[in-house]
């Protein structure tokens, strides 16, 4: 084992400290917002803007934990500390969970009983949209992510400490379970959270338009945390550039895949032209919104599918690191496609109100990501595939 395998990891006490600072400001400019009639709504759309990214981005670490588990992917044991970060921090979310939880009157028409009344379709789905089954269904997502991603996390850290070969079976159990686990479940929770702000339009391609856009986000997440890790030298030797281009390689994959889905998601609604399916487009591609959802489609898909191509950009440290920050302000910018127009209204704006939510999600996320960090060795220190994965060649 080679002697850099057992670094471990020191977030910056400034920057820690930092980070909750921005989290307190920004609750207290939520809290601010909850208390004016007319920026409550605008405060609330954008804690859920903020909470979606933030809980998708830990879970589709989990998704991308499992899949390295269940591929026995041995290229990217060095790497494993990445993702096991993220899927870990998802407790740390779990109080906007119940501010969410509690703002449902703020955001869905279903919650009101004077909407209900007299509309066939809502009283049709009023068994599932209520406010109680909404909480009951938010808490269990949460606690079930979180008992099988803190599975896999939990006996990769204990590999550490004993190296019994019987964690590796245990991991791999969890994944397996997992995996399943997660496409019925987020699959809810995307319809829940988001799709169900209006709840006349269903399409049955949402939740993987909003998961492939998860692990796009996780994907970039990793990358932009692995570079600063070998940038301060905890990584240095671990995080190789041939690791750097089969990430870039997976990302190409997951964006072009999320491109693909979404265009479908489209293609299906404009082509059959039925009056309850097309006013969800009509009201995102006009009065402005239509240009968010170009810069969606640019972010998103075009800069990291063409960009990414050339194996020499894929092996760039700087190329790399600035696709992936384009790829996480690409995805918020879709969930803000996707939600702002509910509660904007017609034509695209973005204040404090909406922008303090945003922020101190992914603030406290990002503590929660470099907490979690460092609570185990920076690699997997009893891993038999670890040598393997630090002389990786691609």
């Amino acid at each position: 084992m080679s002697v850099h395998a057992s670094i471990r990891f020191a977030p910056p006490r400034a920057l820690m400290r930092g980070l909750l600072v921005i989290v307190f400001v920004c609750g207290l400019l939520f809290g601010l917002g909850l208390l004016g009639p007319e920026s409550r709504e605008r405060s609330m759309g954008g804690l859920l803007m903020g909470f979606v990214h933030a809980v998708s981005i830990t879970v589709a670490g989990g998704l991308f934990l499992a899949v390295l588990r269940l591929s026995n992917a041995r290229w990217a044991t060095a790497l494993r500390r990445l993702p096991e970060a993220l899927a870990a921090s998802l407790p740390v979310l779990g109080f906007l969970a119940l501010i969410l939880i509690g703002g449902v009157p703020l955001l869905y028409d279903w919650s009101h009983e004077s909407h209900v009344l007299g509309d066939p379709i809502l009283e049709g789905k009023s068994d599932y949209l209520n406010w109680f089954a909404f909480g009951v269904r938010s808490i269990v997502f949460f606690l079930v992510w979180t008992w099988l991603m803190r599975g896999m996390v939990a006996h990769s850290r204990r590999q550490d400490a004993d190296g019994d070969a019987r964690h590796r079976a245990a991991m791999f159990k969890y994944a397996a379970c997992f995996m399943p686990v997660l496409a019925v479940t987020y699959s809810l929770a995307s319809v829940d959270w988001v799709e169900s702000l209006e709840p006349h339009w269903f399409s049955t391609a949402f939740a993987l338009v909003t998961l492939s856009g998860a692990a796009c986000s996780a994907l970039a997440a990793c990358v932009l945390l692995g570079l600063w890790l070998r940038k301060r030298g905890e990584l240095r030797r671990a995080f190789t550039d041939d690791h750097l281009d089969d990430l870039g390689k997976i990302t190409i994959g997951f964006a072009l895949f999320w491109g693909y889905i979404w265009f479908c998601q489209y293609m299906l609604v404009w082509y059959t032209n039925m009056p309850e399916e097309t006013p969800y487009y009509a009201l995102r591609l006009n009065g402005g919104w239509g240009h968010v959802a170009k810069l969606c489609i640019l972010l998103c898909w075009a800069v990291p599918f063409f960009v990414l191509m050339p194996k020499r950009a894929r092996r760039s440290a700087a190329v790399m690191g600035r696709v992936a920050v384009v790829v996480l302000v690409g995805q918020a910018t879709h969930w803000y496609w996707l939600i702002g127009p509910v509660v904007i209204g017609e034509h695209p704006a973005f204040g404090m109100w909406d922008l303090a939510p945003v922020v101190g999600s992914l603030a406290l996320l990002a503590w929660g990501v470099l907490r979690r960090l460092s609570e185990a060795p920076i690699v997997p220190l009893r891993d038999p595939a670890l040598e393997e994965s630090l002389h990786y060649h691609c």
